[in-house]
C-alpha cells in the first residue's frame, strides 16, 4: 500500500499564492513518471556471520525493494549473488613469475525468490587466501544503474591451513617465487613495507551544496582519508592566492571538519596538511569560487533526545545570484519516491524550515533548479528514525547456557506494526570465531548506505538508539556533505533525459542467441532447443537471424542443446549461438586495508573442522608433501601416453590430486605452464616449450618450440590446440609433460637438420568430457540457472545418547534460518542446541515487517563454563 509523506514547512518568508499554486506541475509530473517507472532496486544481504574460513558456508538470506514507494513495477524474482576476492595472477605469457592481485568474482550464485523469500549459500573457494573480500548482490534490473550503487558487505577470509604452509616454507628459506605462486601467494617483498612509509592524505574542502560565490560568505566541509582507507586527523591553514592565512582547520579522528569562511576571494585557495607525527605534505587546492551563482546553506535545529519534536526543524538559507533570478529558479525538496515541495525562487536571499517530525527516514535532497531542469545547487541530508520507534524484540529462557543445550529464542513484534508480508532472518555465531568489523545492518543499509558510494566509517553510531538524536543528526549531516551523494540525477529526471533501461525486471528466466551461416546472419532458420534434465523440449522458425527462448525456468547445471536447420529443413550450415550471460562490470569496493589476523584456538578450531570433513572433498591440499623428483620410472594408473604402459618420471605427470589447487581460477592452457618449468602459453594459444640438445640432453636450449599435443591418446593438429588449452582444468583427468631426448619416441616427424625434440604434452580427460567433434549447426550450454536450496543442518542433543557424542561439536555457526515467519500475533520460537565452545554467542535477528519497517534486534548470550577437577 502506497504511502503519502506527511510533512509541515514553517515558512520565514511571505507568499501571497497558496502551496498548490507554487508547484510547477511540469517538475512534479516528470518526477512521479521516473519515480513510478524507472525507479531503482535495492538488494540486501542478511548473512551468517562475518568472518569465513576456506571451504566454510557463507549462508545469507536476501530482500529486495523498489527505491520508490511509488512504483508500479513488483520487484524482481531473482538476485545475483557473487564472492569478490583478491586474486594472484600469474602472465603465462612470460618467462618469468611476474604477478599482481586484482579483485575477481570467484563464485557466483543465481537466486531465486522461492516463497517470497531470497536464500542460498556460498562455499569459500579452499585455495583462498587470507584477507579480506566482498559479497555483493543485485537484481538484473539494477545493470542499469552504476556498479557501485549494488549491495555490498566486507567479509574477512581465512585460511589458517594454508598460512601455516606458507609460513613453513619462508621459514625453511623457499626463495622460488614460483613455489608460492602455486598457492595463490606471493613472497615477502619490500614493496608493502615501502608502502606502509609513504603516509600521504586524500584530503577534500567541499563547498556546501557543490559551490560558493565569490564576494560571499561560505561554509566548507573537509574531509581526510588515510593511505588505510579510514579518517585522518590532520591540520593546517588555508590561504589565498597571495599566501595570506585566511583560516584554520582540523579535522576529527574521523576525519571529518567544517571551517566557516566570511568572505571568499575571487581566485584560487589552498591549504597546508600536517598531523601531530610531524608529517608536512604538499599544499591542497581548493575549489575556485563562482562569480554568479546559488548556495544553499542548511542546519538542524533539534532540542529534542530522544524522539522528534514539533520544534526540532532543518533551516535552509538559500542565496542566488541576482543575475539568475530571471530565470524562473524554483526550489524543490524530495525523497527517493516523490517532490513534497516545490516553490518558485522570488529574492536573492530565502529561508526555509523544514520540520523533521514526520518525515519518512532516509536520504533527502534539496535542489535549487530553473524552468529547463538545469541545476545550481544541490544538498543532501538524512533523516534518521525516530529513537522511540516500535521495535523488534528477542528474548531467551536464560543469560548464559551450557555444553550442547537447549537454547529457545523467543521473536516478537509489537502488534501495531505486524503484518502478512513479514519476514526475518536469523543468525546465531560463536562471538570469538565470527564476528568481523562490519557494522551494517537492513535499516542502516537500506535508508543510508545503499545510496552512497565509498566508505562508511562507523556506520553503526549514526543508528545507535542510546545515543542522542540531535548528536547523530549533526554527525550524519557532516557525511552527507562529504561523501558526494549521486544517487538520483535530478536535472536528467526533471528534463526526462534518464538513459533508457537496457535491462528489464526478471520475473522468468530467458535464453536469447542467434543463427549465422558462414556469411552471415541466418534468415528463416528453424531452431530447436532440448534441455532433458527440466523436460524441455521446443522449436520455432527464426526470421531475424536473432531468438529469444522467454518464460522458462532451469535450476544451475541445466544443459541446454541447441539446433539449427535451414528452411528446407535440410541445410547445416546454420550455427546457433548461444548468448552469454551477462553479469556486473568489476568495481573496486572499498574495505578496511587492516589485516586480518586469528588467534590460535581459532585456528585450531578451523583446522579440525577442514580435516574432519566426512565428505572426504577437501583436507587433501594442504597435507601433500612436496613432490620428490627423482630418476625412477613408473607407469601411472591413469596415464594419458598414446603408447601403453609407457614408464615416466614421477615429475613429468600430474593427476586431479596435483591439480586441485588450480581447478577453480585455471584453464588447462594457464596450468601447463605454471606447473611445468620454462613452458610459456603465447598470445596466439599455443604452447612453447623448451628444446633441449641431443648432445647434451639436459640443458635446456636458448631456442623454443611448439609443444606436440595428444589427447586421450590422440595427435592434434596445430589447429585444434588453441581451444583445446581453453578447456576448465577440472575436465582433466592427467597430464604429461616431457622434453629433451625423453620426448623423442611421441615426435611426429623430424625435419631434416633438426636436433631438437619438440616438447610433448598429454592429455587424459575425465570420462563425462566430450572430445568428439560437435555437428556444425549444434551448439550447447550451461547458462546459469538459479541455485536450488539446501537447509542449514544443525545437531539436536535431545537424547542421553546425543549428549554423549565423542566427537567434537565445533562449530561458529550455531543456527541459521533465512525465513523466518511471524504469527498472527507477531511472534514465533525458535531453538537451536549449544556446542563444545565457551565462547558467548551473538544471536541476530533483522528483517523488515511492511514496506520501510526495517529491524534490526541483537543480544548476547553467555556461557556457563564447566570447572575443572581439582588435582588429587
Amino acid at each position: 500500500m502506497k504511502k503519502h509523506l506527511l510533512f509541515l514547512l514553517i515558512l520565514t518568508i511571505s507568499a501571497s499564492a497558496s502551496f498548490a499554486q507554487n508547484i510547477p506541475d511540469r517538475h512534479v509530473e516528470m518526477f512521479h513518471n521516473w519515480s513510478t517507472l524507472l525507479s531503482p532496486e535495492k538488494v540486501y544481504l542478511h548473512t551468517d556471520k562475518d568472518v569465513y574460513f576456506a571451504t566454510d558456508t557463507i549462508w545469507f538470506s536476501g530482500y529486495v525493494e523498489n527505491a520508490s514507494y511509488y512504483s508500479e513495477f513488483d520487484e524482481s524474482n531473482y538476485i545475483y549473488v557473487e564472492l569478490i576476492t583478491n586474486r594472484l595472477y600469474r602472465d603465462v605469457t612470460s618467462w618469468t613469475n611476474y604477478s599482481y592481485y586484482e579483485q575477481d568474482v570467484v563464485e557466483r550464485k543465481k537466486i531465486k525468490r522461492i516463497d517470497d523469500s531470497f536464500s542460498g549459500y556460498i562455499v569459500v573457494p579452499e585455495m583462498n587466501s587470507t584477507g579480506r573480500a566482498v559479497i555483493r548482490a543485485y537484481t538484473y534490473w539494477m545493470l542499469n544503474r552504476p556498479a557501485e550503487y549494488m549491495f555490498y558487505k566486507e567479509l574477512e577470509l581465512t585460511n589458517p591451513m594454508k598460512d601455516k604452509l606458507v609460513a613453513q616454507m619462508r621459514n625453511k628459506k623457499v626463495r622460488n617465487n614460483g613455489d608460492y605462486l602455486r598457492l595463490g601467494e606471493k613472497m615477502n617483498s619490500d614493496e608493502e613495507d615501502s608502502e606502509k612509509e609513504d603516509i600521504g592524505y586524500d584530503l577534500q574542502f567541499l563547498p556546501e551544496s557543490g559551490n560558493y560565490i565569490a564576494g560571499t560568505a561560505a561554509s566548507v566541509y573537509i574531509k581526510c582519508v588515510g593511505k588505510d582507507g579510514r579518517g585522518a586527523e590532520v591540520f593546517g591553514e588555508v590561504f589565498d592566492s597571495k599566501g595570506n592565512v585566511i583560516t584554520e582547520y582540523r579535522t576529527d579522528s574521523l576525519g571529518f571538519g567544517k571551517i566557516e569562511i566570511a568572505h571568499l576571494p575571487q581566485d584560487k585557495m589552498y591549504a597546508s596538511v600536517r598531523d601531530k607525527a610531524g608529517y608536512n605534505g604538499k599544499k591542497v587546492s581548493l575549489q575556485v569560487p563562482v562569480e554568479t551563482g546559488v548556495t544553499i546553506y542548511g542546519q538542524f535545529k533539534i532540542d529534542s533526545a530522544k524522539e522528534y519534536s514539533n520544534t526540532d526543524v532543518l533551516n535552509f538559507k538559500i542565496n542566488s545570484s541576482q543575475e539568475l533570478l530571471g530565470r524562473g529558479l524554483v526550489t524543490i525538496i524530495n525523497n527517493s519516491s516523490e517532490i513534497y515541495f516545490n516553490r518558485k525562487i522570488n529574492r536573492a536571499d530565502e529561508s526555509l524550515s523544514l520540520m523533521l517530525k514526520g518525515l519518512t527516514p532516509g536520504i533527502h535532497s534539496i535542489s535549487v533548479i530553473d524552468t529547463l531542469g538545469n541545476v545550481y545547487a544541490q544538498r543532501a541530508f538524512l533523516v534518521l528514525p525516530e529513537p522511540q520507534r516500535e521495535k523488534l524484540e528477542i528474548t531467551t529462557g536464560s543469560s548464559a547456557y551450557g555444553k550442547r543445550e537447549k537454547v529457545s529464542l523467543k521473536i516478537k513484534l509489537p502488534q501495531g506494526i505486524n503484518s502478512d508480508n513479514g519476514r526475518f532472518s536469523v543468525s546465531v555465531y560463536d562471538v570469538d570465531k565470527g564476528e568481523g568489523k562490519e557494522e551494517t545492518n537492513i535499516e542502516s543499509y537500506m535508508l543510508l548506505k545503499s545510496e552512497l558510494n565509498g566508505y562508511i566509517e562507523n556506520i553503526g553510531w549514526y543508528f545507535n538508539d542510546s545515543i542522542p538524536i540531535h548528536q547523530r543528526m549533526s554527525m550524519a549531516d557532516i557525511l552527507m556533505q562529504t561523501q558526494g551523494w549521486r544517487y538520483y540525477e535530478i536535472d536528467k529526471i526533471i528534463q526526462g533525459k534518464s538513459d533508457t533501461p537496457y535491462f528489464g525486471r526478471e520475473y522468468r528466466q530467458t535464453l536469447c542467441g542467434k543463427v549465422i551461416n558462414p556469411l552471415r546472419l541466418s534468415r528463416k532458420a528453424t531452431v530447436a532447443f532440448i534441455a532433458q534434465s527440466i523436460k524441455l523440449s521446443a522449436m520455432g522458425q527464426v526470421d531475424s537471424g536473432y531468438w529469444v527462448l522467454k518464460d522458462i525456468d532451469f535450476p544451475e547445471n541445466t544443459k541446454f542443446i541447441i539446433s539449427a536447420v535451414g528452411k528446407n529443413g535440410k541445410s547445416t550450415s546454420h550455427t546457433p549461438i548461444l548468448q552469454e550471460d551477462y553479469f556486473a562490470p568489476m568495481y573496486s569496493y572499498p574495505m578496511s586495508k587492516e589485516k586480518v589476523i586469528y588467534t590460535p584456538e581459532y585456528q585450531n578450531v578451523v583446522e579440525h573442522i577442514y580435516y574432519s570433513k566426512d565428505n572426504g572433498d577437501y583436507a587433501m591440499a594442504f597435507e601433500l608433501n612436496p613432490v620428490v623428483v627423482t630418476s625412477q620410472l613408473f607407469v601411472p594408473k591413469n596415464s594419458p601416453s598414446p603408447i601403453s604402459n609407457y614408464p615416466i618420471r614421477r615429475d613429468w605427470y600430474r593427476d586431479t590430486s596435483d591439480m586441485k589447487p588450480y581447478v577453480r581460477s585455471s584453464t588447462l592452457g594457464e596450468y601447463v605452464a605454471d606447473a611445468f618449468p620454462f613452458v610459456r602459453y603465447n598470445s596466439g594459444g599455443g604452447l612453447l616449450g623448451p628444446k633441449t640438445r641431443a648432445s647434451s640432453g639436459m640443458q635446456p636450449s636458448s631456442r623454443g618450440g611448439a609443444v606436440i599435443v595428444y589427447l586421450n591418446g590422440m595427435s592434434m593438429s596445430r589447429y585444434e590446440v588453441p581451444p583445446l588449452l581453453e578447456m576448465p582444468l577440472d575436465d582433466v583427468e592427467s597430464v604429461i609433460f616431457i622434453s629433451g631426448l625423453p620426448a623423442a619416441p611421441f615426435q611426429n616427424a623430424f625435419t631434416a637438420g633438426d636436433y631438437y625434440p619438440s616438447p610433448v604434452l598429454m592429455i587424459k580427460t575425465k570420462p563425462h568430457v566430450r572430445t568428439d567433434l560437435v555437428p556444425y549447426n549444434v551448439t550447447g550450454g550451461y547458462p546459469l540457472g538459479w541455485q536450488k536450496p539446501v537447509k542449514f543442518y544443525s545437531p539436536r542433543y535431545d537424547t542421553p545418547q546425543a549428549l554423549k557424542r565423542k566427537a567434537a561439536d565445533t562449530r561458529i555457526t550455531l543456527y541459521w534460518n533465512p525465513a523466518v515467519k511471524l504469527d498472527e500475533n507477531g511472534e514465533t520460537t525458535v531453538s537451536f542446541y549449544t556446542s563444545d565452545s565457551d565462547s558467548n554467542y551473538r544471536i541476530e535477528v533483522e528483517g523488515r515487517s511492511a514496506a520501510r519497517q526495517y529491524h534490526y534486534a541483537e543480544k548476547i548470550i553467555g556461557r556457563v563454563k564447566e570447572s575443572v577437577p581439582a588435582k588429587k
